[in-house]
């Protein structure tokens, strides 16, 4: 097991096998804007899937979090162009209070590495 990007609390990445673990990604730099914050959480996505070896169609599972239910509309749409079609992965919805009061999406992520084989 290989352990990366660590603050003490956690670590970002972490690759066990031909799988990697991604800790919760957000973006409230982007503002409060719930389209701008999940566009460049996704684009934090592929820089840690490209950085760790894998890619959005190795992805399989990504667990979402949002603070209102009102938003998955809004994520689903830029969501839905984003992921490879016929590459989605599976994936849980949740509406939740965030760890802070700007941040309108989390997303967790399993991905397999690239050219990984199957067992």
């Amino acid at each position: 097991m290989e352990r990366f990007e660590g603050n003490g609390r956690y670590h970002n990445v972490i690759r066990h096998n031909d799988l990697l673990f991604f800790s919760g990604q957000t973006a409230t730099e982007a503002g409060n804007d719930l389209r701008g914050q999940t566009q460049m959480t996704l684009a934090k996505i592929d820089h840690l899937l490209e950085k760790y070896g894998s890619d959005r169609a190795n992805i399989l599972h990504a667990d979402v979090y949002l603070r209102e239910q009102e938003d998955v509309k809004v994520f689903n749409e830029v969501w839905d162009q984003w992921v490879p079609k016929g590459k989605e992965p599976t994936r849980a919805c949740m509406i939740a209070k965030l760890g802070r009061e700007p941040i309108l999406v989390e997303i967790v992520i399993i991905a397999a590495v690239v050219g990984s084989k199957e067992k």
